[in-house]
Protein backbone atom coordinates (compact mmCIF):
# COMPACT_ATOMS: atom_id res chain seq x y z
CA UNK A 1 0.00 0.00 0.00
CA UNK A 2 1.54 3.61 -1.05
CA UNK A 3 2.80 5.69 1.97
CA UNK A 4 0.75 8.70 2.73
CA UNK A 5 2.27 11.96 2.04
CA UNK A 6 2.83 13.03 5.09
CA UNK A 7 6.32 10.79 5.60
CA UNK A 8 9.30 10.07 4.54
CA UNK A 9 9.86 12.17 1.28
CA UNK A 10 7.71 14.77 2.68
CA UNK A 11 8.99 15.09 5.76
CA UNK A 12 11.12 18.20 6.99
CA UNK A 13 14.64 17.52 8.02
CA UNK A 14 13.92 19.22 11.63
CA UNK A 15 14.55 17.44 14.45
CA UNK A 16 10.64 15.97 15.22
CA UNK A 17 12.02 15.90 18.80
CA UNK A 18 10.43 18.78 19.65
CA UNK A 19 6.45 17.80 18.74
CA UNK A 20 6.30 20.22 15.68
CA UNK A 21 5.60 17.36 13.40
CA UNK A 22 2.52 15.04 13.57
CA UNK A 23 4.51 11.43 12.78
CA UNK A 24 8.33 10.81 13.33
CA UNK A 25 10.19 7.79 12.20
CA UNK A 26 9.31 5.38 14.42
CA UNK A 27 5.60 6.46 14.24
CA UNK A 28 5.97 5.93 10.56
CA UNK A 29 7.39 2.77 10.77
CA UNK A 30 4.39 1.46 13.10
CA UNK A 31 1.75 3.20 10.59
CA UNK A 32 2.96 1.23 7.68
CA UNK A 33 3.71 -1.86 9.47
CA UNK A 34 -0.12 -1.69 10.45
CA UNK A 35 -1.34 -1.96 6.98
CA UNK A 36 0.10 -5.02 6.99
CA UNK A 37 -1.78 -6.69 9.74
CA UNK A 38 -4.37 -8.66 8.67
CA UNK A 39 -7.60 -7.50 9.18
CA UNK A 40 -9.22 -10.19 10.34
CA UNK A 41 -7.55 -10.20 13.71
CA UNK A 42 -9.21 -8.59 16.59
CA UNK A 43 -7.55 -6.09 19.21
CA UNK A 44 -7.91 -6.67 23.02
CA UNK A 45 -10.73 -3.51 23.42
CA UNK A 46 -13.06 -5.55 21.30
CA UNK A 47 -12.33 -3.50 17.69
CA UNK A 48 -11.26 -4.89 14.58
CA UNK A 49 -7.65 -4.20 13.36
CA UNK A 50 -9.73 -2.89 10.38
CA UNK A 51 -11.75 -1.05 12.23
CA UNK A 52 -8.72 0.16 14.16
CA UNK A 53 -6.98 1.09 10.26
CA UNK A 54 -10.12 2.73 9.26
CA UNK A 55 -9.48 5.65 12.30
CA UNK A 56 -5.74 5.57 11.80
CA UNK A 57 -6.16 6.26 8.21
CA UNK A 58 -8.95 9.50 9.24
CA UNK A 59 -6.29 10.66 11.94
CA UNK A 60 -3.53 10.32 9.40
CA UNK A 61 -5.77 13.08 6.91
CA UNK A 62 -5.67 15.39 10.14
CA UNK A 63 -2.65 18.00 10.74
CA UNK A 64 -2.10 20.52 13.13
CA UNK A 65 0.55 23.64 12.53
CA UNK A 66 1.23 26.98 12.96
CA UNK A 67 1.41 28.41 9.60
CA UNK A 68 0.10 26.99 6.32
CA UNK A 69 1.66 27.93 3.03
CA UNK A 70 -0.38 27.60 -0.15
CA UNK A 71 1.91 27.06 -3.17
CA UNK A 72 5.93 26.88 -3.76
CA UNK A 73 7.24 29.65 -5.94
CA UNK A 74 9.62 31.87 -5.19
CA UNK A 75 7.40 33.58 -2.40
CA UNK A 76 5.36 30.65 -1.02
CA UNK A 77 9.31 29.15 -0.25
CA UNK A 78 10.94 31.79 1.20
CA UNK A 79 7.73 32.41 3.43
CA UNK A 80 8.33 28.76 4.64
CA UNK A 81 11.87 29.32 5.11
CA UNK A 82 11.79 31.92 7.00
CA UNK A 83 8.92 31.14 9.69
CA UNK A 84 10.35 27.46 10.06
CA UNK A 85 13.84 29.32 10.70
CA UNK A 86 11.81 30.62 13.46
CA UNK A 87 10.91 27.63 14.49
CA UNK A 88 6.88 27.85 13.48
CA UNK A 89 5.58 24.11 12.19
CA UNK A 90 5.06 25.38 8.93
CA UNK A 91 3.37 23.32 6.54
CA UNK A 92 3.71 23.54 2.54
CA UNK A 93 1.40 22.75 -0.24
CA UNK A 94 2.06 22.58 -3.96
CA UNK A 95 0.26 21.75 -6.33
CA UNK A 96 2.67 20.89 -8.99
CA UNK A 97 5.72 18.49 -8.91
CA UNK A 98 8.83 20.39 -9.27
CA UNK A 99 10.46 21.20 -11.16
CA UNK A 100 7.93 23.11 -13.35
CA UNK A 101 8.49 25.44 -15.94
CA UNK A 102 7.41 28.98 -15.51
CA UNK A 103 7.83 32.35 -16.58
CA UNK A 104 10.26 35.51 -15.23
CA UNK A 105 13.43 34.39 -15.82
CA UNK A 106 15.41 37.40 -15.00
CA UNK A 107 16.15 38.72 -11.61
CA UNK A 108 16.83 42.49 -10.30
CA UNK A 109 20.23 42.66 -8.22
CA UNK A 110 17.87 43.59 -5.42
CA UNK A 111 17.55 39.72 -5.35
CA UNK A 112 21.08 38.82 -4.62
CA UNK A 113 21.09 39.77 -0.71
CA UNK A 114 17.80 38.41 0.25
CA UNK A 115 19.24 34.90 -1.81
CA UNK A 116 22.24 34.86 0.47
CA UNK A 117 20.44 35.23 3.31
CA UNK A 118 18.18 32.75 2.04
CA UNK A 119 21.32 30.66 1.80
CA UNK A 120 21.30 29.39 -1.84
CA UNK A 121 23.25 31.75 -3.52
CA UNK A 122 26.03 29.90 -3.95
CA UNK A 123 24.57 27.04 -5.45
CA UNK A 124 22.71 29.44 -7.95
CA UNK A 125 25.88 30.94 -8.63
CA UNK A 126 26.81 27.46 -9.84
CA UNK A 127 23.51 26.85 -12.04
CA UNK A 128 23.25 29.90 -13.43
CA UNK A 129 24.20 32.75 -16.29
CA UNK A 130 25.14 35.88 -14.54
CA UNK A 131 23.67 39.40 -15.46
CA UNK A 132 25.36 42.79 -15.93
CA UNK A 133 22.41 44.93 -17.10
CA UNK A 134 19.97 45.03 -19.48
CA UNK A 135 19.69 46.21 -23.26
CA UNK A 136 16.35 48.01 -24.58
CA UNK A 137 16.73 47.90 -28.87
CA UNK A 138 14.00 48.51 -31.68
CA UNK A 139 12.42 46.37 -33.61
CA UNK A 140 15.14 46.59 -36.44
CA UNK A 141 18.22 47.33 -33.91
CA UNK A 142 18.36 50.89 -35.51
CA UNK A 143 18.46 52.41 -31.92
CA UNK A 144 19.55 50.95 -28.42
CA UNK A 145 20.32 51.84 -25.05
CA UNK A 146 22.14 49.52 -22.93
CA UNK A 147 21.87 49.87 -19.17
CA UNK A 148 24.79 48.79 -16.63
CA UNK A 149 23.82 48.00 -13.25
CA UNK A 150 27.37 48.55 -11.91
CA UNK A 151 26.61 52.11 -12.61
CA UNK A 152 24.56 52.81 -9.11
CA UNK A 153 25.31 49.11 -7.26
CA UNK A 154 29.32 49.39 -6.21
CA UNK A 155 29.54 45.80 -4.83
CA UNK A 156 29.45 42.25 -5.89
CA UNK A 157 25.59 42.19 -6.04
CA UNK A 158 25.54 44.33 -8.91
CA UNK A 159 25.32 40.69 -11.42
CA UNK A 160 22.12 39.32 -10.80
CA UNK A 161 21.16 36.05 -12.91
CA UNK A 162 19.12 34.55 -15.68
CA UNK A 163 17.59 31.51 -14.30
CA UNK A 164 15.70 28.38 -15.43
CA UNK A 165 12.61 29.01 -13.55
CA UNK A 166 11.76 25.40 -13.28
CA UNK A 167 15.12 24.86 -11.77
CA UNK A 168 15.54 27.72 -9.99
CA UNK A 169 12.12 27.41 -7.53
CA UNK A 170 12.90 23.80 -6.72
CA UNK A 171 16.32 25.26 -5.60
CA UNK A 172 14.09 27.48 -3.35
CA UNK A 173 11.32 24.88 -2.46
CA UNK A 174 14.16 22.61 -1.42
CA UNK A 175 15.62 24.88 0.95
CA UNK A 176 11.90 25.17 2.47
CA UNK A 177 12.41 21.44 3.24
CA UNK A 178 15.80 22.05 4.59
CA UNK A 179 15.05 24.83 6.92
CA UNK A 180 12.71 22.94 8.21
CA UNK A 181 9.19 22.86 6.54
CA UNK A 182 7.46 20.34 5.75
CA UNK A 183 6.83 20.54 2.24
CA UNK A 184 3.97 18.14 0.54
CA UNK A 185 3.65 18.44 -3.53
CA UNK A 186 1.01 17.56 -6.01
CA UNK A 187 -1.32 18.42 -3.08
CA UNK A 188 -4.38 20.92 -4.02
CA UNK A 189 -5.98 22.76 -1.97
CA UNK A 190 -9.43 23.02 -2.29
CA UNK A 191 -10.83 24.78 0.54
CA UNK A 192 -9.72 27.59 2.93
CA UNK A 193 -12.33 28.49 5.76
CA UNK A 194 -10.78 31.66 8.01
CA UNK A 195 -14.17 32.22 9.45
CA UNK A 196 -12.66 31.86 12.73
CA UNK A 197 -10.48 34.71 12.76
CA UNK A 198 -7.79 33.31 14.91
CA UNK A 199 -7.17 30.22 12.83
CA UNK A 200 -8.02 28.56 9.84
CA UNK A 201 -8.60 25.40 8.36
CA UNK A 202 -7.63 24.18 5.18
CA UNK A 203 -8.43 21.34 3.17
CA UNK A 204 -6.71 19.07 0.38
CA UNK A 205 -6.74 16.94 -2.22
CA UNK A 206 -3.26 15.36 -3.35
CA UNK A 207 -2.17 13.14 -6.37
CA UNK A 208 -3.76 9.86 -4.71
CA UNK A 209 -7.04 11.27 -4.40
CA UNK A 210 -6.80 11.34 -0.89
CA UNK A 211 -8.32 14.55 0.94
CA UNK A 212 -6.41 15.94 4.07
CA UNK A 213 -7.72 18.45 6.71
CA UNK A 214 -5.07 20.71 7.65
CA UNK A 215 -5.36 23.08 10.93
CA UNK A 216 -3.42 26.26 11.83
CA UNK A 217 -3.05 29.28 13.29
CA UNK A 218 -2.19 31.72 10.14
CA UNK A 219 -2.85 30.62 6.52
CA UNK A 220 -0.58 32.62 3.72
CA UNK A 221 -1.45 32.02 0.32
CA UNK A 222 1.51 32.38 -2.22
CA UNK A 223 -0.64 30.83 -4.95
CA UNK A 224 0.53 32.67 -7.89
CA UNK A 225 -1.72 33.60 -10.30
CA UNK A 226 -4.39 31.23 -8.95
CA UNK A 227 -5.19 34.25 -6.10
CA UNK A 228 -6.65 31.12 -4.32
CA UNK A 229 -7.88 33.69 -1.56
CA UNK A 230 -8.55 37.05 -3.44
CA UNK A 231 -10.54 34.55 -6.27
CA UNK A 232 -13.03 32.77 -3.30
CA UNK A 233 -13.83 36.21 -1.94
CA UNK A 234 -13.80 37.66 -5.25
CA UNK A 235 -11.92 40.40 -4.86
CA UNK A 236 -9.53 40.16 -7.92
CA UNK A 237 -9.63 42.56 -10.35
CA UNK A 238 -7.99 42.63 -13.55
CA UNK A 239 -5.77 45.73 -14.31
CA UNK A 240 -7.50 46.56 -17.77
CA UNK A 241 -5.10 48.66 -19.33
CA UNK A 242 -2.22 46.06 -18.92
CA UNK A 243 -4.06 43.26 -20.13
CA UNK A 244 -1.52 41.19 -21.61
CA UNK A 245 -0.35 37.81 -22.89
CA UNK A 246 2.82 36.24 -22.86
CA UNK A 247 4.31 33.19 -25.26
CA UNK A 248 7.62 31.64 -25.11
CA UNK A 249 10.23 28.84 -25.17
CA UNK A 250 13.83 27.86 -24.69
CA UNK A 251 16.08 27.46 -27.59
CA UNK A 252 19.36 25.81 -28.08
CA UNK A 253 22.50 25.60 -30.57
CA UNK A 254 21.96 29.32 -30.58
CA UNK A 255 25.44 31.62 -31.51
CA UNK A 256 24.56 34.54 -28.85
CA UNK A 257 25.69 37.66 -29.62
CA UNK A 258 23.95 41.30 -29.38
CA UNK A 259 24.99 41.58 -25.99
CA UNK A 260 23.79 37.72 -25.00
CA UNK A 261 26.99 36.80 -24.58
CA UNK A 262 28.05 39.01 -22.08
CA UNK A 263 24.87 37.94 -20.28
CA UNK A 264 22.52 41.43 -20.87
CA UNK A 265 18.74 41.06 -20.83
CA UNK A 266 17.72 42.31 -24.18
CA UNK A 267 14.13 43.78 -24.35
CA UNK A 268 12.78 44.42 -27.73
CA UNK A 269 9.86 47.23 -28.66
CA UNK A 270 7.34 45.59 -30.66
CA UNK A 271 5.39 48.90 -31.17
CA UNK A 272 2.35 48.33 -33.40
CA UNK A 273 -0.64 47.31 -32.71
CA UNK A 274 0.77 44.68 -30.38
CA UNK A 275 1.54 47.04 -27.97
CA UNK A 276 3.89 44.87 -26.49
CA UNK A 277 7.52 43.20 -26.10
CA UNK A 278 10.06 40.79 -27.04
CA UNK A 279 12.60 39.48 -24.29
CA UNK A 280 15.37 37.55 -25.29
CA UNK A 281 17.56 36.45 -22.47
CA UNK A 282 20.37 33.61 -22.01
CA UNK A 283 20.39 30.97 -20.16
CA UNK A 284 23.00 28.70 -20.99
CA UNK A 285 26.43 29.04 -23.20
CA UNK A 286 24.19 28.12 -26.13
CA UNK A 287 20.85 28.25 -25.04
CA UNK A 288 18.04 31.54 -24.59
CA UNK A 289 14.94 31.74 -23.58
CA UNK A 290 12.76 33.80 -25.60
CA UNK A 291 9.06 35.38 -26.17
CA UNK A 292 6.74 38.13 -26.54
CA UNK A 293 4.36 39.81 -24.93
CA UNK A 294 1.40 41.33 -26.54
CA UNK A 295 -2.62 42.97 -25.82
CA UNK A 296 -5.41 40.09 -25.70
CA UNK A 297 -7.47 41.89 -27.81
CA UNK A 298 -4.46 41.59 -30.78
CA UNK A 299 -3.59 37.70 -29.66
CA UNK A 300 -7.42 36.68 -30.11
CA UNK A 301 -7.28 38.72 -33.78
CA UNK A 302 -4.76 36.66 -34.83
CA UNK A 303 -5.54 33.34 -33.10
CA UNK A 304 -8.87 33.73 -35.39
CA UNK A 305 -6.69 34.55 -38.40
CA UNK A 306 -4.01 31.83 -38.02
CA UNK A 307 -6.73 29.03 -37.44
CA UNK A 308 -8.35 29.98 -40.43
CA UNK A 309 -5.98 29.77 -42.75
CA UNK A 310 -4.95 26.93 -41.71
CA UNK A 311 -2.76 26.52 -38.62
CA UNK A 312 -2.80 23.28 -36.20
CA UNK A 313 -0.91 24.99 -33.76
CA UNK A 314 -1.38 28.59 -33.45
CA UNK A 315 0.45 29.18 -30.25
CA UNK A 316 3.64 28.59 -32.05
CA UNK A 317 2.64 29.58 -35.41
CA UNK A 318 1.87 33.20 -33.38
CA UNK A 319 4.93 33.18 -31.62
CA UNK A 320 7.78 32.71 -34.01
CA UNK A 321 5.77 35.49 -36.82
CA UNK A 322 6.11 38.12 -33.76
CA UNK A 323 9.82 36.79 -33.24
CA UNK A 324 10.68 36.79 -36.74
CA UNK A 325 9.81 40.01 -37.26
CA UNK A 326 12.83 41.48 -35.75
CA UNK A 327 16.19 41.61 -37.50
CA UNK A 328 17.80 40.91 -34.35
CA UNK A 329 15.74 37.49 -33.56
CA UNK A 330 15.66 36.37 -36.75
CA UNK A 331 19.62 36.07 -37.28
CA UNK A 332 19.47 34.43 -33.97
CA UNK A 333 17.33 32.05 -34.17
CA UNK A 334 19.32 31.00 -37.76
CA UNK A 335 20.21 27.00 -37.21
CA UNK A 336 18.65 26.93 -33.38
CA UNK A 337 16.67 24.04 -31.91
CA UNK A 338 13.45 24.99 -29.99
CA UNK A 339 14.26 22.85 -26.58
CA UNK A 340 10.28 22.87 -25.02
CA UNK A 341 7.02 22.95 -26.52
CA UNK A 342 5.75 26.52 -26.94
CA UNK A 343 3.93 28.04 -23.14
CA UNK A 344 1.17 30.33 -22.64
CA UNK A 345 0.77 32.47 -19.78
CA UNK A 346 -2.09 34.96 -19.45
CA UNK A 347 -3.73 36.95 -16.42
CA UNK A 348 -0.61 39.08 -16.44
CA UNK A 349 -2.21 42.36 -14.64
CA UNK A 350 -4.57 42.29 -11.84
CA UNK A 351 -5.19 43.35 -8.38
CA UNK A 352 -6.38 41.53 -5.43
CA UNK A 353 -8.27 43.50 -2.50
CA UNK A 354 -8.06 42.64 1.40
CA UNK A 355 -4.30 41.53 1.00
CA UNK A 356 -4.17 40.36 4.64
CA UNK A 357 -6.17 39.68 7.75
CA UNK A 358 -6.22 38.55 11.19
CA UNK A 359 -5.48 35.18 10.24
CA UNK A 360 -4.26 35.28 6.72
CA UNK A 361 -1.58 37.33 4.36
CA UNK A 362 -1.31 37.09 1.00
CA UNK A 363 2.32 37.18 -1.01
CA UNK A 364 3.80 36.97 -4.75
CA UNK A 365 1.35 36.85 -7.51
CA UNK A 366 -1.29 35.81 -5.15
CA UNK A 367 -1.29 39.57 -3.82
CA UNK A 368 -1.63 41.14 -7.71
CA UNK A 369 0.49 40.51 -10.70
CA UNK A 370 1.56 43.49 -13.14
CA UNK A 371 3.03 43.82 -16.24
CA UNK A 372 7.11 42.00 -15.90
CA UNK A 373 9.10 44.76 -18.34
CA UNK A 374 11.12 45.15 -15.49
CA UNK A 375 11.88 41.52 -14.64
CA UNK A 376 10.48 42.66 -10.84
CA UNK A 377 8.32 39.75 -10.56
CA UNK A 378 10.81 37.72 -8.33
CA UNK A 379 12.16 40.27 -6.12
CA UNK A 380 8.80 41.46 -5.24
CA UNK A 381 7.60 38.04 -4.50
CA UNK A 382 10.34 37.66 -2.30
CA UNK A 383 10.96 40.87 -0.61
CA UNK A 384 7.46 40.69 0.56
CA UNK A 385 7.47 37.57 2.15
CA UNK A 386 10.34 38.62 4.14
CA UNK A 387 8.47 41.75 5.36
CA UNK A 388 5.15 39.71 5.92
CA UNK A 389 6.96 36.89 7.28
CA UNK A 390 8.09 39.18 10.48
CA UNK A 391 4.78 40.53 10.76
CA UNK A 392 3.60 36.78 10.96
CA UNK A 393 6.20 35.86 13.19
CA UNK A 394 5.52 38.67 15.98
CA UNK A 395 2.00 37.60 15.75
CA UNK A 396 2.70 34.18 16.66
CA UNK A 397 5.45 35.08 19.34
CA UNK A 398 3.06 37.77 20.82
CA UNK A 399 -0.12 36.79 20.72
CA UNK A 400 -1.85 39.52 19.20
CA UNK A 401 -5.27 39.52 18.83
CA UNK A 402 -6.01 42.87 17.57
CA UNK A 403 -4.00 45.31 15.37
CA UNK A 404 -0.56 44.01 13.77
CA UNK A 405 1.42 47.32 13.25
CA UNK A 406 4.06 45.07 11.32
CA UNK A 407 2.16 43.61 9.10
CA UNK A 408 0.36 47.52 8.41
CA UNK A 409 3.67 48.62 8.02
CA UNK A 410 4.75 45.86 5.65
CA UNK A 411 1.89 46.03 3.71
CA UNK A 412 1.83 49.77 3.42
CA UNK A 413 5.93 49.37 2.00
CA UNK A 414 4.35 46.51 -0.41
CA UNK A 415 1.41 48.55 -1.55
CA UNK A 416 4.22 51.68 -2.44
CA UNK A 417 6.18 49.04 -3.91
CA UNK A 418 3.79 47.61 -6.33
CA UNK A 419 2.13 50.92 -7.19
CA UNK A 420 5.93 52.45 -8.10
CA UNK A 421 6.56 49.43 -10.58
CA UNK A 422 3.25 50.11 -12.15
CA UNK A 423 3.94 53.74 -12.72
CA UNK A 424 7.07 52.55 -14.24
CA UNK A 425 4.93 50.62 -16.44
CA UNK A 426 2.59 52.84 -17.55
CA UNK A 427 5.86 55.50 -18.15
CA UNK A 428 6.96 52.22 -21.01
CA UNK A 429 4.05 52.19 -22.42
CA UNK A 430 2.80 55.58 -22.78
CA UNK A 431 5.94 56.97 -24.84
CA UNK A 432 4.92 54.45 -27.24
CA UNK A 433 1.13 55.45 -27.65
CA UNK A 434 1.70 59.16 -27.87
CA UNK A 435 4.51 59.31 -30.06
CA UNK A 436 3.42 56.60 -32.34
CA UNK A 437 0.17 58.92 -33.06
CA UNK A 438 2.24 62.22 -33.61
CA UNK A 439 5.24 61.22 -35.10
CA UNK A 440 4.71 58.00 -37.03
CA UNK A 441 7.27 56.44 -37.09
CA UNK A 442 8.28 53.12 -34.70
CA UNK A 443 12.38 54.74 -34.47
CA UNK A 444 11.04 57.71 -32.61
CA UNK A 445 8.37 56.23 -30.88
CA UNK A 446 10.97 53.81 -29.14
CA UNK A 447 13.73 56.54 -28.82
CA UNK A 448 10.96 58.57 -26.33
CA UNK A 449 10.89 55.10 -24.33
CA UNK A 450 14.03 54.72 -24.24
CA UNK A 451 14.29 58.39 -22.52
CA UNK A 452 11.41 57.19 -20.12
CA UNK A 453 13.71 53.88 -19.22
CA UNK A 454 16.62 55.87 -17.98
CA UNK A 455 15.02 55.66 -14.99
CA UNK A 456 15.64 51.97 -14.46
CA UNK A 457 18.98 53.38 -13.16
CA UNK A 458 16.89 55.16 -10.35
CA UNK A 459 15.04 52.23 -9.36
CA UNK A 460 18.39 50.06 -9.22
CA UNK A 461 19.77 52.22 -7.10
CA UNK A 462 18.16 51.79 -3.91
CA UNK A 463 15.56 49.42 -2.37
CA UNK A 464 12.17 50.94 -4.01
CA UNK A 465 10.17 49.18 -0.99
CA UNK A 466 11.83 51.61 1.37
CA UNK A 467 11.85 54.57 -1.04
CA UNK A 468 9.42 54.38 -2.79
CA UNK A 469 8.08 57.96 -1.46
CA UNK A 470 10.99 59.08 -2.47
CA UNK A 471 10.96 58.00 -6.20
CA UNK A 472 7.35 58.63 -6.94
CA UNK A 473 8.19 62.26 -6.18
CA UNK A 474 10.92 61.80 -9.17
CA UNK A 475 8.19 59.89 -11.52
CA UNK A 476 5.79 62.98 -11.24
CA UNK A 477 8.67 65.05 -12.46
CA UNK A 478 9.03 62.44 -15.46
CA UNK A 479 5.70 63.14 -16.23
CA UNK A 480 5.83 66.75 -16.76
CA UNK A 481 7.44 67.11 -20.42
CA UNK A 482 9.64 70.71 -19.32
CA UNK A 483 11.08 68.44 -16.62
CA UNK A 484 11.29 65.13 -18.52
CA UNK A 485 13.55 67.24 -21.03
CA UNK A 486 15.58 68.72 -18.23
CA UNK A 487 15.99 64.95 -17.35
CA UNK A 488 17.64 64.24 -20.23
CA UNK A 489 19.84 66.69 -20.71
CA UNK A 490 20.98 65.55 -17.59
CA UNK A 491 21.14 61.86 -17.61
CA UNK A 492 20.33 60.47 -21.02
CA UNK A 493 22.94 62.54 -22.48
CA UNK A 494 25.96 61.18 -20.20
CA UNK A 495 27.80 59.23 -22.28
CA UNK A 496 28.52 57.13 -18.90
CA UNK A 497 25.28 56.26 -18.79
CA UNK A 498 24.62 55.37 -22.53
CA UNK A 499 27.34 53.39 -23.33
CA UNK A 500 26.70 50.19 -25.47
CA UNK A 501 28.40 47.51 -23.63
CA UNK A 502 29.06 46.37 -19.44
CA UNK A 503 32.20 44.78 -21.03
CA UNK A 504 31.29 41.24 -18.22
CA UNK A 505 33.96 38.94 -19.88
CA UNK A 506 33.16 35.76 -20.44
CA UNK A 507 34.43 33.88 -16.95
CA UNK A 508 31.87 36.14 -15.43
CA UNK A 509 29.08 35.80 -16.96
CA UNK A 510 29.36 32.04 -17.40
CA UNK A 511 32.53 30.57 -15.70
CA UNK A 512 30.52 29.35 -12.39
CA UNK A 513 27.57 27.40 -14.51
CA UNK A 514 29.74 26.03 -17.58
CA UNK A 515 29.97 22.40 -16.03
CA UNK A 516 26.08 22.71 -14.91
CA UNK A 517 25.27 23.83 -18.62
CA UNK A 518 26.90 20.84 -19.98
CA UNK A 519 25.12 18.59 -17.92
CA UNK A 520 21.46 20.39 -19.24
CA UNK A 521 23.07 20.04 -22.77
CA UNK A 522 23.91 16.27 -22.62
CA UNK A 523 20.79 15.37 -20.83
CA UNK A 524 19.01 17.26 -23.79
CA UNK A 525 20.94 15.33 -26.65
CA UNK A 526 20.14 11.92 -24.67
CA UNK A 527 16.24 12.64 -24.49
CA UNK A 528 15.94 13.40 -28.26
Amino acid sequence: MPVPPSTLDTMSTRDATDGARSLDRSQLACRVGAYRVSRAVPAEDGATWNQRETLQRIMEQETSHDVIVIGGGPAGSTAATLLARQNHRVLLLEREKFPREHVGESLLPFCYVLLKDLGVVDQITKNFVRKPGVRFIDRDGNISTTWCFDHVIKDETYLSFQVIRGEFDHILLKNAAKNGAEVREETRVIEADLSAGDSVTVTSLDSAGRKSVHRGRFLVDASGRDAFIGTKHGSRKAREELDRTAIWSHWGNVKLQGGLEEGLSIIIYMGLEQKGWIWVFPIGENRITAGFVAQNSYLRDQQRKLTQAGSTDWKYDLCMQELLRSKFVRELLEGSKMLLPMLINGNYSYEVKNHYGSNYAMVGDARGFIDPIFSSGVFLSIKTSYLVSAAIHKQLTEGLNGSNVEMEKAYRLVTGAYNFVHRMIRLFYNPHAVTWAQAGADGLAHKAHESAMAAGHYMLSGDFFENYEKFDDFFKLLEDPKQFRRYQKVVIDRPDLNQPSCHSPWQVVFGDMIERDAERNAAFAASA
